[in-house]
């Protein structure tokens, strides 16, 4: 059996090495511990949660996660799967902002500079540090001694723990890009920054909140958040109730007034981007590029994903609901523009286009600013407020941050707690900077050289270690779901099993992402994996054509391309 340590509240449950199962018997009993609670609330004085955390998306996940470690009981719930919005659906970069520097926001940046040097140490598997080529044009709104300047105050923001940039002649750019255009390049600067799986580390952090002790019940939609003597009641569509001394909303673009009340009222201004991802031998580049958009205040991205390579993004103000923000034509058409003028030797085409994704920035809007102002205009800084009822919200921020504004904002509940003697005894500090998301030994550079278990452990960690004895106890899990990808069965199965997939998008877009990879979408294996999570959810042939049609739809939405039969 794994060790076991013992958090240091005797109420909460023991932290285990390894986070516990999570299929669907484990949701299954969630939710029939929660409706048993409902059923024994009126004879109870004390509620069953400390903190409900209403969203599971990164900004969520990290809340989750720092309080569990310090010692409160906590409840994450989500109306969809985890990671479902923003937090699936960002450039999946860990970056300090280079852009924002230009605002004059050098404690956004200090901070997201901080934070990325910590991911690193927690989080080194899936935040992998890379040098970003960043090419100055005639003309660009950003000429060479200004990248040259900024690219030095980052240097400093860092506190210099980075390789620093480097200014390169133009001969020397497209010698290390030899994609770049030519004519009018005056020379490049190069920098240090990071790229992730935004899905799975929103997963990861979840998991080591559930690992100490924290529950997850995602498809649990809230409908109201209201206030009973000195607590708090979630209740969930379908009537369930739930009661717990302090919530924290953290639902990102769709924070509302239903959530929050008037305090909801026109807090955000929704962002939405687009992604697109080609095959790499379309966009063959070397190491991430950064392009200028012309005359305007906002950059784009080119970085190479393995087998593939995605650009992004737009940055085009939204209205309506964020999970139906798909993908235009003008989108697409705007984004090829942009980068076919840097890169005049890519092959940039719809029918070049393998996947793509769309997602909604919830940002902060600033009361003094001009509504009509471009939403690449508005800060990229979090908020933290508190309701007349007591309900806290985190909004806004960005990915790279989200580990501080969890602190920050488990700080302000505790505050609140102990101001209204409602504190739990023996609750601590924050320790989310001092323990890896994934415990256990990192793999060796021996364990490493094992093809299959190094490109396991990018994705899961010291965990690989776990799915590569399952496939060498069965070499059938070991074999590719789809031919130029890395991704194998086993982690279908363990998607099913240890990582809360309730439908198949969840396994095809969030756990493995075949959606965003596949030239097919996934649609050539999307009935196996239907049948297996079907099967280990007890369901019927109906059940599997259920989701094989959802799946399709949600494709639909996002990608705007239609499933070939599955």
């Amino acid at each position: 059996m794994p060790a076991v340590r013992r958090n240091h509240r005797a109420d909460v449950l023991p932290v285990q090495e390894s986070p516990p199962p999570w299929g669907p018997a484990e949701i299954r009993s969630l939710r029939d511990r929660l409706r048993q609670a409902d059923a024994d609330e009126r004879g109870r004085t004390e509620p069953a949660w400390d903190l409900i955390v209403v969203g599971a998306g990164i900004a969520g996940a990290g809340v989750a996660r720092d309080a569990a470690l310090r010692g409160l009981r906590v409840l994450v719930l989500d109306a969809r799967d985890l990671a479902f919005g923003t937090s699936s659906r960002s450039s999946r970069l860990i970056h300090g902002g280079v852009r924002y520097l230009e605002q004059g926001e050098l404690g956004l940046v200090y901070e997201a500079l901080r934070e990325r040097r910590l991911l690193y140490k927690i989080a080194g598997h899936i935040v992998q540090p890379a040098r970003f080529l960043f090419p100055a044009y005639r003309g660009d709104r950003l000429p060479l001694w200004k990248l040259r300047i900024g690219l030095s105050l980052y240097d400093a923001l860092s506190l210099y723990r980075s390789h620093g940039h480097r200014v390169l002649r133009p001969a020397a750019a497209r010698a290390l890009e030899p994609l770049l255009r030519e004519e009018g390049l005056r020379g490049a600067v190069t920098y240090e920054d990071a790229v992730t799986d935004d899905a799975r580390l929103t997963l990861a952090t979840l998991q080591d909140a559930r690992r100490h002790g924290a529950q997850v019940l995602t498809y649990a939609p809230v409908v109201a958040i209201r206030r009973a003597d000195d607590d708090q009641v979630v209740e969930l569509d379908g009537g369930l109730r739930v009661r717990a001394r302090s919530v924290v909303v953290a639902a990102g673009p769709w924070t509302s007034e239903r959530l929050l009340g008037v305090a909801g009222a026109h807090l955000l201004a929704l962002s939405r981007g687009i992604h697109l991802v080609l095959r790499a031998a379309d966009v063959p580049i070397r190491q991430p590029l950064v392009v200028q958009a012309q005359k305007e205040r906002r950059i784009l991205f080119v970085v190479p994903w393995g087998a593939r390579t995605y650009l992004g993004t737009t940055d085009t103000a939204y209205e309506g609901d964020p999970a139906a923000s798909g993908v235009t034509a003008g989108d697409t058409d705007e984004l090829f523009a942009l980068i076919g003028k840097v890169l005049p030797g890519a092959v940039l085409g719809r029918d070049r286009i393998v996947s793509a994704w769309s997602g909604v920035r919830p940002l902060v809007r600033d009361e003094h600013a001009d509504p009509g102002d471009p939403t690449a205009e508005i800060s990229r800084s979090h908020r933290i407020l508190e309701t007349a009822d007591g309900v806290i919200a985190v909004v806004g921020g960005k990915l790279t941050t989200y580990r501080s504004m969890a602190e920050e904002t488990v700080d302000r509940v505790i505050r609140r707690l102990r101001q209204r003697g409602r504190l739990p005894a023996g609750v601590g500090r924050c320790q989310t900077h001092r323990h890896p998301l994934v415990a256990g030994e990192p793999l060796s550079p021996l364990e490493l050289q094992s093809p299959l278990l190094g490109d396991l452990a990018q994705r899961h960690g010291p965990l690989a270690r776990g799915l590569h004895a399952r496939i060498q106890a069965d070499p059938r899990l070991g074999a590719r779901i789809v031919e130029d990808l890395p991704y194998c069965w086993a982690e279908v199965d363990h998607a099913i099993s240890h990582e809360g997939a309730v439908h198949l998008e969840d396994v095809l877009r969030r756990r493995i992402p075949l959606a965003l990879t596949d030239a097919d979408l996934g649609a050539r294996v999307a009935r196996e994996v239907a049948t297996r999570l079907v099967t280990a959810w007890g369901g019927s042939a109906a059940d599997i054509e259920a989701e094989l049609q959802r799946y399709r739809e949600a494709m639909r939405v996002e990608t705007g391309r239609v499933l070939a039969p599955c």
